[in-house]
Formats: structure tokens, sequence, C-alpha cells
């Protein structure tokens, strides 16, 4: 089986693409700062899953706190140098040298956004899980789990009708 081999552009990002992921960048600093900031407040057990409603059902040692800031960060690198080969990813439609900067535009800055949407979970996780912990805060809040997955799968439903329609 012959694989087609897409075009490959330099795609120059735009200023809200810079500010997609300046809020990123912040978020990812604010993950990995915040368990810093408060480690040795935290009690020796903290809550380590939330069920679906926000509510901790899970505990573990505090030193779980550094897992979510591991895991955000090693995904938000990862995808941000993914980012840069817009020419590797799968697309919905057939890639021609016609669309190829319109698509390249979209994905890219859909990956982005996603990346960013991730980051600020992860963020607010660590945060919650953190002000649960010392008793600020009672989980993670009962529409956080809603907001989030409105943001991905809006984000996402956006990309799909934009790609068909400017295929």
């Amino acid at each position: 089986m012959k694989r087609t081999t897409q075009p490959k552009i330099n795609i120059e990002p735009e200023p809200i693409d810079w500010a997609i992921e300046l809020i990123g960048i912040i978020a990812i600093i604010l993950l990995s700062g915040l368990p810093m900031y408060y480690f040795d407040s935290l009690p020796d057990e903290i809550p380590s899953h939330f069920d679906i409603s926000g509510n901790p059902d899970g505990y573990s040692g505090k030193g779980i706190i550094w897992l979510l800031p591991a895991v955000g960060l090693v995904m938000y690198v990862g995808l941000y140098f993914l980012n840069r080969y817009p020419h590797i990813f799968n697309y919905l439609i057939t890639i021609t040298q016609e669309n190829a900067l319109r698509q390249y535009k979209l994905a890219t800055r859909f990956i982005r956004l996603l990346n960013t949407i991730v980051a600020c979970l992860f963020c607010y996780i660590t945060y919650a899980t953190i002000q649960t912990a010392i008793g600020s805060q009672s989980g993670l809040g009962n529409y956080s789990v809603v907001f989030f997955l409105v943001s991905i799968f809006g984000v996402i439903g956006i990309y799909f009708y934009k790609s068909i329609k400017y295929k």
C-alpha cells in the first residue's frame, strides 16, 4: 500500500495563536508552581480521585500531587512539538496543495486550543485538590466536569465543522 505524502508548509502562528500558547504556558507554570508553593502545607493524605460530581472519593499520600504536573508537562510539550509537523496529521479530508495551508492552520490551532484547555484542566484539578486538602474547598465543584467536557468537545466539533466546510 502506497502512502501519499501531504505537502509540507511552514505555518506561521498568528497573534491569536500566540495568545492561546501564552495561556497554555501560564497554565503549565501554575500547574508546576502550585504544588511547590503548597507542598509543605498539605496534610499527609490528600484527595487523589474525584467522582463525577467532583467530590473526593480516593486519597493518597501528598506526593501524588506531583502526578498531574508531570503528566501535564509531558503532554503539553509533546503536543507543542507535534504541532510543528501538521503534514503528518490525519485529516477528515484529502489534503491537496490548494487546501493544505487552510487545513494546516485549522489543525494547528485545534491542537493548540486542546493543549491549552487540557493544561488549564490539569491546573484547575491540581488547585482544587490542594484547596480541598487544606480545607478551603470541598471537591472540584459541581460544574467543573461539565465545563471542561463542553470546552473540549466544543473545540472538537468546531474543528470538524470548519475542516469539512473549508475543504
